[in-house]
């Protein structure tokens, strides 16, 4: 028999208790639990800026789970521990890591969009240094026990990193994207407000973009089209498409009712496609996102509650928690709503019809660059007109017109208006594109989705939304609109 020499048990049985994440016991050599700020060198020599926030009471030789936070398009990785983003999750027992992102901050290379060749495989090199920290809890070797959160350019990388590491272990993306071509260029009609907004944030300071980007920005004093390969580089940017099958781990989709540069419909998409691959998955509208929340929020915090119980249930694995149903909605009353999952049961769909003729021209416009408001000059059909029932999802619109004008095409704008409050349902103006042949068209699209009160929407086609490029056409449309709103009964109330 051939004897083992006791300490190479010991170790043996150490790194074993390490994998599955038992802590090694204290002892003077263990470093006490620091903030600390490192530059991690990514796959390709770009140099990428960290921070390290520990759990709060984490004490020398113990470890916790952790959270990757990223920031938004633009901006740097958090640094203030004080902060709500890291003081929530710290207090939550978790760790949180944060990070410049390459091309903003302190960090080197050129921001390419959440690209998973660049900026994913950053996050890869991200979470292998973190399964290196002592205070980060291991699943085993190279292997933490990791989520993500955070809004925008940092909910995007969410889905990026999950499709290409499975060692992320739960994400809560808020106000993503499924496609940034059809958040940028709905319907194939410049969003330009969204556009230079986001063109004067990338480049602001010493940020530093992708050429790609450079050339789409420099489109949209024009807003033309990208390029065919222009677009297609846009298209490889995101979980439509190749990421999104591969995400399998379980994720909160958190989405805004206001949000006009990534609406509803987004998170929608990235919803159905992880229902259908079966992963566990649940989504949340809330009043904010990008865009401008002018009804009632409802209960403050609630989001963040319902982000601490995700990741207690799925990264401290304790199979207890209460995470709310599969769907939460706020609506126009402030009404917190939840439901077993979306589209709620009950719906029906209630349809509306209505004629008209419409004179545009460059002188037609509303609203903001990030919102949409009631049109002067517009074809306005009634809506469902149903008392004590909601919308909830996206109304269809069928428009059969014929147009002519002073250019071969245009774009013409559908919005759903509260009479009651004479304000745009869920901020949100969808383009039509119109050809102006003097020929008869139809054209099908979804609206934005909404959820709001159905006694009083009707809907407005005008020629004219500073969410998009001017109005260069002049011209007129004859037109026939058949609206179908998703109309239910309200969900029950979860506060």
């Amino acid at each position: 028999m051939t004897l083992v020499p006791v300490r190479r048990v010991v170790g043996a049985l150490l790194a074993v208790g390490l994998a599955l994440g038992f802590s090694a016991p204290a002892s003077a050599a263990a470093p006490a639990p620091s903030i600390r700020t490192v530059t991690v060198t990514s796959f390709d020599g770009t140099p990428i800026v960290v921070h390290l926030f520990p759990a709060t009471g984490l004490t020398a030789g113990k470890r916790a789970p952790s959270v990757l936070f990223g920031p938004g398009w633009g901006s740097a990785g958090e640094t203030n521990p004080a902060s709500p983003t890291v003081a929530g999750l710290n207090n939550a027992g978790y760790n949180v890591v944060t990070w410049d992102p390459r091309g903003f901050g302190k960090s080197g290379g050129a921001a390419s969009v959440d690209y998973y060749k660049y900026e994913g495989r950053d996050m890869q090199t991200l979470v292998s240094w973190l399964a290196e920290q002592p205070e980060a809890q291991r699943d085993g070797a190279n292997d933490p026990r990791v989520g993500m959160a955070g809004g925008s350019y940092g909910g995007g990388i969410q889905f990026v990193t999950a499709g290409l590491d499975r060692r992320i272990d739960a994400i809560v993306p808020t106000i993503a994207w499924n496609s940034l071509v059809n958040s940028m260029y709905p319907n194939r009609t410049a969003k330009t407000g969204w556009g230079n907004l986001l063109c004067l944030a990338g480049s602001a300071g010493t940020n530093r973009l992708a050429q790609q980007v450079k050339d789409t920005c420099a489109l949209a004093s024009t807003g033309a089209l990208p390029s065919p390969a222009l677009e297609a580089w846009w298209r490889d940017h995101g979980p439509a498409g190749r990421l999104i099958s591969r995400v399998r781990v379980p994720t909160m989709i958190v989405q805004g009712t206001v949000d006009t540069l990534f609406p509803l419909r987004e998170g929608i998409a990235n919803y159905n496609a992880l229902r259908t691959s079966g992963t566990p998955v649940k989504m949340v509208w809330f009043c904010g996102g990008h865009g401008v929340c002018n009804t009632p929020a409802g209960a403050a915090g609630h989001v963040e509650a319902l982000t601490v119980a995700w990741f207690d249930r799925w990264l401290k694995r304790r199979r207890g928690t209460a995470t709310g149903p599969g769907f939460e909605y706020v609506d126009d009353a402030g009404v917190w709503r939840g439901a077993r999952s979306y589209p709620l049961g009950g719906t029906h769909q209630i349809r509306k019809t209505g004629s008209g003729t419409l004179a545009f021209s460059p002188a037609d416009t509303s609203g903001t660059d990030v919102a949409a408001a009631p049109a002067v000059n517009a074809v306005r059909i009634a809506g469902p007109a149903a008392t004590g029932r909601q919308v909830v999802g996206p109304p269809t619109l069928k428009l059969t017109y014929r147009a002519t004008g002073d250019t071969p095409r245009t774009s013409l704008y559908a919005q759903v208006v509260d009479t009651g409050r004479n304000l745009i349902a869920g901020n949100f103006a969808t383009a039509l594109p119109i050809v102006l042949d003097g020929r008869t068209h139809t054209l099908s699209v979804p609206l934005g989705a909404l959820a709001w009160n159905a006694a009083s929407l009707t809907l407005e086609i005008t020629g004219g939304s500073r969410l998009y490029f001017p109005q260069r056409a002049t011209g007129a449309v004859t037109l026939r609109a058949d609206v179908s709103y998703p109309v239910t009964a309200p969900a029950h109330s979860v506060i």
